[in-house]
């Protein structure tokens, strides 16, 4: 039984004189091969919108603690949370980018909805009367989910379109904005599934938009 021939030797081969649509599809593949394009490895894809994510948080964690806007006990009471949402972001961050992370990918969106039910159980009666209204959290949290959003939007264009892959992505970008609300928000649950959850759930459903009408740089899978 005869191998089948590579991948080389197929692009070397010249198409039949009546095979119109091969032909464009070899042309079309030569073409791609001659722009020698850098191929980024998905891993680093994913460790860059891991690292987006939870650099805005850090950074804006060091600037609360600079200012004394949260004291160093306030984290530590929250540090189970915090962990469990940086988690939650790596695992959809990984399986949206990982060639084979359908699993991942459902595993993400699973852990993502414990995640939020437990946001919303963990808040107790809050200690002060808000200044400000709702929406300004929901506004804060989409304002600092826009940078790893960018980088999620770039990674996933490394691919075709697929609806869970940018489901888990837009999942991962919006822990962003769910921590920044364990940080700084001192509102009761319900204002946390009012308004905490619907920013998370605005920026997935932003990202799986986004991506689909984006041009691919590449149609793997």
């Amino acid at each position: 039984m005869s191998r089948p021939p590579d991948l080389d030797s197929l692009l070397s081969e010249q198409p039949p004189p009546d095979g119109g649509a091969a032909a464009r599809v070899l042309a079309a593949a030569r073409g791609e091969l001659a722009l020698r394009r850098p191929v980024r490895p998905w891993r680093t894809q994913a460790l860059w919108l891991i690292a987006a994510s939870g650099g805005m948080v850090l950074l804006i964690a060091a600037v609360m603690l600079a200012t004394g806007a949260v004291t160093g006990t306030a984290l530590l009471g929250r540090a189970h949370l915090l962990a469990l949402l940086l988690g939650t972001g790596a695992v959809c961050a990984w399986g949206a980018l990982s060639p084979r992370g359908r699993w991942l990918q459902r595993g993400g969106v699973a852990l993502s909805m414990l995640t939020a039910t437990v946001l919303v159980l963990a808040r107790g009666t809050p200690q002060s009367t808000p200044t400000l209204p709702g929406w300004v959290c929901t506004a804060g949290h989409v304002a600092v989910a826009l940078v790893p959003l960018v980088v999620a939007l770039v990674a996933l264009r490394s691919a075709v379109f697929e609806p869970l892959r940018s489901l888990a992505a837009g999942l991962a970008v919006g822990t962003t904005g769910a921590l920044l609300g364990e940080l700084a928000c001192e509102q009761d649950w319900r204002h946390v599934a009012g308004y905490h959850l619907f920013a998370w759930g605005t920026v997935v459903i932003v990202s799986v938009v986004i991506s689909r009408s984006l041009k691919p740089r590449s149609y793997a899978p």
